[in-house]
């Protein structure tokens, strides 16, 4: 009897173990060496070849801005001329932009995102994490890259870039990462609340 106890013991403490190693964050919560983002002549971030996922502790951008700038800019993929007309390169949010910049500062990082993604997948037993959130960028192909530009009337603008273009992976500042997991997506967030407004 004491040998069965024992081995049952033995197996619920190795299944307890694996599973918080399963539901462990799986990638440091900081990482990477911070970099500038470049503005443009027309105030948009300068979309540069994918730089090194970067992230810490802390809001993905400081409170207090009064426009959100998103900007559109056409990638190699993009065939002009099509009967679908081109999105304005710019389109600026005054009206809600505290609102907007409350809503990237509840981004999730990636540990966040995968262990909500676990929650609401796995079932019983949580699936291992995939290769690094955010760093591995799917195979899809964007005729548009977006980025916003958050302006300050007491401080330098803002740029955010998505780390695998499009509007996937994740939107960085180059500082911090966060995972663009909300429903509906950023850009669209923005564009419907730009109807609104």
């Amino acid at each position: 009897m004491v040998v069965v106890v024992s081995m049952v013991a033995v197996a619920a403490g190795v299944v307890t173990t694996a599973w918080v190693r399963r539901t462990a964050s799986p990638w440091p919560a900081v990482t990477g060496t911070p970099y500038e983002i470049p503005l443009g002549s027309d105030g948009c971030p300068v979309i540069e070849e994918r730089r090194q996922f970067v992230d810490a502790h802390g809001p993905l951008v400081p409170p207090g801005a009064t426009e959100v700038l998103l900007c559109t800019t056409p990638t190699a993929l993009h065939i002009p001329g099509r009967r679908v007309a081109d999105p304005p390169r710019q389109r600026v949010l005054h009206a809600g932009a505290t609102d907007f910049v409350a809503l990237l500062n509840r981004l999730p990082d990636r540990n966040q995102s995968w262990r909500h993604w676990q929650q609401r997948h796995s079932g019983w037993w949580p699936d291992a994490a995939p290769e690094p959130m955010g760093e591995a960028c799917p195979m899809i192909g964007y005729t548009h890259q977006h980025s916003f530009v958050l302006r300050y009337p007491d401080r330098p603008p803002v740029p955010l870039i998505y780390t695998c273009g499009g509007q996937a992976g994740g939107i960085t500042s180059g500082t911090r990462t966060r995972m663009d997991d909300t429903k509906p997506h950023l850009v669209n967030e923005f564009l419907s609340r730009l109807q609104r407004h």
